[in-house]
Order: C-alpha cells, then sequence, then structure tokens
C-alpha cells in the first residue's frame, strides 16, 4: 500500500494535519485550547506592545515512499537481485547457514566440556590441530604436489630424471627441428663466408632466445683458402690435349696451390705406403722423376697426402666414387694435416697473438703438394689411357684398375685457390650455470661449417644442439631446474681448416678448460637413417659412440638407449674433439654410419635439404630423431646432474691393460713395461676405493629414499668428483709426444700413420700409446721404452697426487 505524509504548519488559531490516502482525502482538526492561545498571546502584547511578531515558521514538506511499490520503475538488474535475495539468500541462511553454525557451536561447547575433564579446553585444542595439520601437511609432501618433490622433477637434493625425460620426450618439437634445418642446409655455409655469418647469427640468435647466459662470438684469425682457378688437362698418344671440365667444386680445403705441367699420371689406388711402396718396387715410381697421382679416397685423406708428399709425388688427383647412377658427383674433402697439429696453420699449437705466426711453407698442418678431387666419370676416362704393364690393384668390388707407368698419360695441373692467410672464423658459445659445483662443466658441441648445404652433415647436428638446448631450457621452466654442474653449448667454426674452431679456443682458453671442462660431448656426426652407413640402408638402428675409457662403462649401460642398439668403442678418428683429447680431456662422439664414414651424398652438392626431406617425412625415422634428441638430454643430463661423476677407474685400467696386452702381443719381448704395470696396479687399487666409497654413499642418501645429503658427506662428495676431473689432465706430458708436441696426451691420441706396415701388427688400435707405436713405427725402439716409461711414470704420478688429496680430506 501507498502512503503519502503530509504536514502543514500555519499560523492561523486553528491547526491542521491533513492526511490523505490512497482512496480518498480525509482532514482532521485539531483544536486547541483558543482560550489559553489567545491568553498567552494578549500578555505578551501587553508585555511589549512594540515588539514585531515573528515571521511565518517554513513549510516542510516529507515524502516517503516504499521501495516496494516502486519495483517497476527500477532496472532489470536491480529486479533480478532482490529476487535472488528473497528467494535464495535468505532461505539458504535461515535454512541451511545458521543451523550449520548451531550444530557447529553445539559440537563445540560438548568438545570443550570432554576436553575440561581432561585438561585446559584451549591448550588441547591447539595440541589437536598441530596434529591434523602435521599429517596434511605430510600428505602433501609424501603427494608431489609441492614443488620441491614430483612437481620440481626432483626427490631430496637431487633431481628425478625419470620425470624430467618423460617431459622432454613429450616436448620434442619435430617441427622447429625440421625448421631449423631447413634454414641450416638452405645455403652453402663454408667458414668465414657470407652464408656461415647468416648461420652464425641464427645460432647465436638461437641461444639469445632460449635464456642462455654468457653467449659470446668468438672470432679468431685462422689460415683458409677459397675455391679459384683450377685445370687438368691430360695428352692422348697422339698427343693431342683434353681439358677436363671442373669448377668451383673441385676444391680440397687447405691444398697448396701449384702450377704442374707435362707430368706423367700414376694411379696409386688408396695411396697407402704398401701401395706406393710395390711402384717403387716395380721402378713405375723413381726418385727423380716427377709424376702426379691419381688415387681413390680412402678413410684418412690427410694421411695419403702425408704418404704421397714422402714418396715425391709433385700432387694428387682424387677420385670421387659414383653416387647411385650419378657419376658426376664430386666430393670436396679437406687436406689438412692434423696427425702434427690442429688450427690455425701459421700458428701450429699455440694462440696467434702469443708467438708469431710461421710462414705456409714452413707449416707441418698444410699439404705441400696441390690436390684435385674430380667425378668418377672424369677419373674412369684418365683410367682409359693408362697402359696395362704397370701394377694391377683389385679393387673393393672385384675392380681391376693398372697402375700405368711412366709416359703413359701426361697432365698439366694448375691449381690456384684464393688464399686468406689471416681470416676470421668464429664459435657461438653459451652456458646454463649449475647450482653446485659451479667450477665444472661439460661440452656438447657441433661443427658448423660446411662447403655445400650439407644437410646430413653437418647441419643435421647441428639442429640437434638447437633442439637439446630448447629442451634443457624447457625443464628449466617447466621444473624450476638447474643441473649440479654448468653446460656449455659450442657451435664450431672453420672445422674444414683443420678444425680451427676448436682448436683455437682451446689453445685461447687451456687453462680454464682443461679446469673446468671433464667431459666433451660431440654429435656432429648425427643423423639418420641410423643404419650401417649406407645411403638405402633403413634398417638398422646403431649409434657408434666412441668415448675415453673412464666413460666406457656409463655409455654401455643400457638406460636411456630407447629404440636403437649402442656400439662403444674408443676415440678412432679425428674432429673437433682432437685438440680436448690432445689436452687430455675426456671427449665422446655420437655418430651414425652415414656420416662417420661419410658415405655420399655427405659432403657433394647433393647433400640438400630437398634430398634429405624424404627421411624426415618417413614416421620411423621421425620417431629416431626424436629417439635420439632424448638420449642426448638424457647422456647430458647423467653426466651433468647425477651427484657422483660416471668415471669407472676399474674399467678404465682394464682398457689401458688390455691395449697393452695387444702391443705385447704385436712385438714380444721387444719393451719392458713393468713401470706401466706398477702403475695400473696402483690406480686398480684407487678404482676399489672409489667404488667403495660410491656405495657407502649411495646407502647413506638412497637408503631412505629421501635423496637428503649430510652437508660434510657433500663436501667429500665434491672433493672426489674434482679428484675424478683431474684424471685425464695429469695423463699428459708438458713437452707432448716427440716431434709432435701438440699432443700431450700420452696415454689416448693418434699415431702420426695410421696403417699396418708389417703383418705383426694386425687390429693394433691407433689412437693409444701414441709416443710408442711412433717409435715401433720409425723402427726406434730405444725412443719406444722411452716413451713406455714415461707412461708408467704418469700413471704413477698421478695417482700418488688423487691419494694424496684423499687423505687430505680425511678418507683413508
Amino acid at each position: 500500500m501507498r502512503s503519502n505524509y503530509q504536514l502543514v504548519a500555519n499560523t492561523d488559531t486553528d491547526h491542521e494535519i491533513s492526511i490523505p490516502t490512497a482512496s480518498s482525502s480525509h482532514t482532521l482538526l485539531l483544536n486547541q485550547d483558543l482560550d489559553d492561545f489567545s491568553a498567552n498571546s494578549n500578555n505578551h502584547n501587553n508585555t511589549d506592545t512594540n515588539t514585531t511578531p515573528p515571521p511565518e515558521p517554513p513549510s516542510y514538506e516529507f515524502d516517503i515512499e516504499d521501495p516496494r511499490n516502486d519495483l517497476h520503475k527500477r532496472s532489470h538488474l536491480q529486479r533480478v537481485s532482490i529476487g535472488f535475495q528473497e528467494r535464495i539468500l535468505e532461505p539458504l541462511i535461515e535454512n541451511i547457514i545458521h543451523p550449520f553454525f548451531q550444530i557447529l557451536k553445539f559440537i563445540q561447547d560438548k568438545a570443550d566440556y570432554y576436553l575440561s575433564k581432561v585438561g585446559n579446553p584451549f591448550i588441547l585444542r591447539r595440541l589437536f590441530y598441530i596434529i591434523l595439520m602435521s599429517f596434511v601437511a605430510y600428505y602433501i609432501l609424501s603427494s608431489g604436489y609441492l614443488p620441491n618433490e614430483k612437481a620440481s622433477g626432483s626427490k631430496g637434493m637431487f633431481s628425478q630424471h625419470d620425470i624430467l625425460f618423460q617431459y622432454a620426450k613429450k616436448s620434442v618439437d619435430l617441427a622447429k627441428f625440421e625448421r631449423d634445418l631447413e634454414y641450416i642446409s638452405s645455403m652453402p655455409h663454408g667458414s668465414g663466408t657470407k652464408g656461415d655469418a647468416a648461420i652464425a647469427q641464427y645460432i647465436q640468435d638461437s641461444f639469445e632466445n632460449n635464456g642462455l647466459k654468457l653467449v659470446k662470438n668468438m672470432e679468431y684469425m685462422a689460415y683458409a683458402n677459397y675455391p679459384g682457378n683450377v685445370s687438368i688437362s691430360y695428352y692422348d698418344g697422339q698427343h693431342e690435349k683434353h681439358d677436363l671440365k671442373l669448377s668451383r667444386e673441385n676444391f680440397n680445403p687447405l691444398s697448396s696451390n701449384g702450377k704442374l705441367s707435362k707430368m706423367s699420371l700414376i694411379y696409386g689406388d688408396k695411396g697407402t705406403t704398401n701401395d706406393l711402396q710395390k711402384l717403387k718396387d716395380s721402378n713405375i715410381i723413381e726418385n727423380g722423376k716427377d709424376y702426379v697421382l691419381l688415387l681413390q679416397y680412402g678413410e684418412i685423406v690427410s694421411q695419403q697426402v702425408l704418404i704421397a708428399q714422402r714418396f715425391g709425388a709433385k700432387g694428387i688427383i682424387f677420385i670421387s666414387e659414383s653416387y647411385g647412377d650419378n657419376i658426376d658427383i664430386v666430393q670436396p674433402k679437406p687436406v689438412g694435416l692434423p696427425q702434427y697439429s690442429t688450427g690455425d696453420a701459421l700458428t701450429p699449437g699455440w694462440f696467434g697473438s702469443v708467438v708469431d705466426k710461421i710462414e705456409a711453407k714452413d707449416s707441418k698442418s698444410l699439404a705441400h703438394i696441390p690436390t684435385v678431387p674430380i667425378s668418377s666419370r672424369q677419373g674412369q676416362e684418365l683410367l682409359s689411357h693408362l697402359s696395362s704393364d704397370g701394377i694391377t690393384f683389385h679393387g673393393d668390388n672385384d675392380e681391376h684398375r693398372n697402375s700405368g707407368k711412366m709416359g703413359d698419360l701426361v697432365v698439366d695441373l694448375d691449381l690456384e685457390t684464393n688464399v686468406r692467410e689471416r681470416h676470421s672464423i668464429c664459435d657461438i658459445i653459451g652456458k646454463i650455470e649449475g647450482r653446485e659445483q659451479t667450477d665444472k662443466a661439460i661440452i656438447i658441441a657441433a661443427s658448423r661449417n660446411s662447403i655445400n648445404s650439407g644437410a646430413a652433415y653437418p647441419s643435421f647436428g647441428t639442429s640437434a644442439l638447437l633442439s637439446v638446448l630448447q629442451l634443457f631450457q624447457e625443464l628449466k621452466y617447466k621444473y624450476d631446474w638447474k643441473p649440479l654442474r654448468n653446460i656449455y653449448f659450442i657451435s664450431f667454426g672453420g672445422s674444414e681448416f683443420n678444425y680451427a674452431g676448436s682448436s683455437e679456443l682451446i689453445e685461447q682458453k687451456l687453462t680454464p678448460l682443461k679446469d673446468e671442462v671433464y667431459s666433451f660431448i660431440d654429435i656432429s656426426q648425427l643423423s639418420i637413417p641410423l643404419g650401417t652407413g649406407t645411403d638405402n640402408d633403413r634398417t638398422g638402428g646403431i649409434l657408434n659412440i666412441e668415448t675415453h675409457p673412464l666413460l666406457k662403462k656409463f655409455f654401455k649401460n643400457k638406460d636411456g638407449h630407447l629404440n636403437f642398439d649402442v656400439s662403444v668403442e674408443n676415440i678412432q678418428h679425428y674432429g673437433d674433439w682432437t685438440p680436448f683429447l690432445a689436452n687430455g680431456i675426456p671427449v665422446s662422439v655420437l655418430s651414425s654410419g652415414l656420416t662417420k664414414n661419410r658415405s655420399l651424398p655427405v659432403g657433394t652438392p647433393e647433400d640438400t635439404f630437398e634430398h634429405f626431406k624424404k627421411y624426415l617425412e618417413d614416421e620411423q625415422n621421425q620417431e629416431s630423431i626424436s629417439d635420439l634428441l632424448v638420449y642426448i638430454l638424457h647422456i647430458a643430463a647423467k653426466l651433468v646432474d647425477d651427484p657422483l661423476l660416471h668415471f669407472d677407474i676399474t674399467s678404465y685400467v682394464e682398457d689401458i691393460d688390455e691395449q697393452l696386452q695387444k702391443l705385447e702381443h704385436a712385438y714380444p719381448g721387444k719393451l719392458d713395461y713393468n713401470s706401466v704395470i706398477k702403475g695400473l696396479l696402483f690406480w686398480k687399487k684407487i678404482g676399489n676405493e672409489w667404488t667403495s666409497w660410491t656405495q657407502g654413499w649411495e646407502n647413506i642418501v638412497w637408503s631412505h629414499g629421501d635423496g637428503i645429503e649430510p652437508s660434510l658427506l657433500s663436501i667429500h662428495r665434491w672433493t672426489w668428483n674434482k679428484k675424478l676431473t683431474n684424471i685425464g689432465r695429469r695423463t699428459c706430458s708438458p713437452a707432448g709426444l716427440p716431434n709432435r708436441s701438440f699432443y700431450k696426451n700420452v696415454l689416448f691420441g693418434p699415431t702420426l700413420m695410421q696403417e699396418v706396415s708389417s703383418g705383426n701388427n694386425e687390429g693394433v688400435d691407433f689412437w693409444n700409446f701414441p709416443g710408442i707405436k711412433d717409435a715401433i713405427h720409425d723402427d726406434n725402439w730405444k725412443r719406444a721404452q722411452e716413451q713406455v716409461d714415461l707412461i708408467g711414470n704418469v700413471l704413477h704420478q698421478s695417482a700418488a697426487l688423487f691419494v694424496e688429496e684423499t687423505n687430505d680430506i680425511g678418507y683413508k
């Protein structure tokens, strides 16, 4: 009902209050006592007749309305609000909330009543509250909901790698991998070219976008050469001149320039010492007579060049293999000589700014004769003019090729490459910082440069490097994860120039690198298909790993191998890892047969993304790529983030002993190995102590599954790890090997000549005891014994120093 109230005050003698209603207006007259009022007025007037009467009071009006009667004037939202309050909120309060609090109050009163029979209810309530919250906290911690357990990929103080790897497996971005590979292999990017500058910038941007710290572009000046003018002509039996059609593809990096005229061409098969010795014994090549060798590419091209120079050849023409039906393909392989040193040819073994450079003609790491690669078709053309009077070589496919003799075929060779004695090359370096032993680190590296597009090699490895980096950073952001030690990601330049990028880096930063880096992983030679090395083999799943004996047991562990077989052996060939191995840093090289053996089309113009894309479209290969990336992540994370280093001293001793027995069996009674055996026995004892200590550590830290390490035990673990990282560097001799001072590692490294000089050393590993085997090759047994004694002293002294450091931390 709507009502209006109106109050009217008048100065007349009648006072009226009017109260109208919705149906009618009623007037109520209230008569006051006029006599009294008049009397009072008269009295007042009589008192002061001159006083002005007061003014009429103001009129007041109050209009009070019931809001419910004006509901239709309100907005729709207001009407909904009022309806919600009347229909939902008020019944909820009356029927549920108020009864609930009454019941709660009742329970609380009853609880206080019974608690008062035991003690103070206030104190007892607090006690039960603490117990209840303790159960809740225990449940949350054990369930892994908090960031310091399963949700963070950790257990106690250390990471739970299974959780990290499961997430990484789901996070592999094959689309990104393909984009990276497509761009990196979209152009030739030889060291120091515009293409290389573009790719290097792309990699640097990727490092920075992934949040790496200390991203650097390390530039060095090194000796380099590039395609220039080249011509080869030959004269047939009628003395007619024929020119081979050559181009910029007919180029061997680090070849020497030269002009040869009217020289006999002799076919020498693979150009081994035995091959050329046969030619010499048959008087086909003679001292004082100039000739050019026609050779098939061998496994170690630099060794072919070195042998040819020793036998007096004035030049080499290399015949490339055919690729399927393509017999016009050319392989431009480098011909630098890493047997003496890697890196800048004019500053071998030292950083350029330390000592003045030498002349190119004095550099042992450069080829001093011109070399030119030609196609299989052109090779057959030259071979067809050689007579059958010489030696017949039997090829791998039952091919018979004649060496010819002096004067059969005369050639002109003119090679003029574009030489840059001081040319810029660069490495791209990024870092993930550790959280515990930040003075120790591993390196994950890949070569970057290719004369051609290089999709299978090295662009695949570079793309894998970027993808693994992204996986590491995703783990960091997802789980707030940081490794215990540092990780460096490096893209090396200058690989075709005798591994100039990696060598110059270690020459410039030798001391800090030897102190910090305890493992080097190279992934340049990874590719698909993971077969036996033939382009059509897609059935295999073989991954080859060459590594240091300290890590052999680690890589032989089947954990993390996923869907492919892993073969593990010692280092067997050259690469960007060579200068690290030469200075005692344990290296590991991951490769597939296709790229390790440089099988075609690797290194040729056919190695393009368009050719490689057919493999990327295969589902089995996609899974292989994903498995490879996760496996690289797996081994790197285990090496850098497991509390104890995976260096097995026992297997290290057993491997050295096995190689020593092979050497003794090959040359019985020639050398005295007692000093080496004593050193190995010393290290075997240390290996047993290390095994015992690790078992004790695991029993303490993991016995209850909590992963909590006492602080005193942490200090001992750090010291053990630090001592283990010194094993490799302490097997080095400051003076280096005789006549090859670049190689300091007396246990592991390349021999000068990697070939069998006689029949009694078949199966000998040419990548251990290099000083001894160099002396044996030169038939210098006195020097060989000196190298044996040197190895014995190095083993004994390094073991004694290891024990001394162990005693310093209170462990005996």
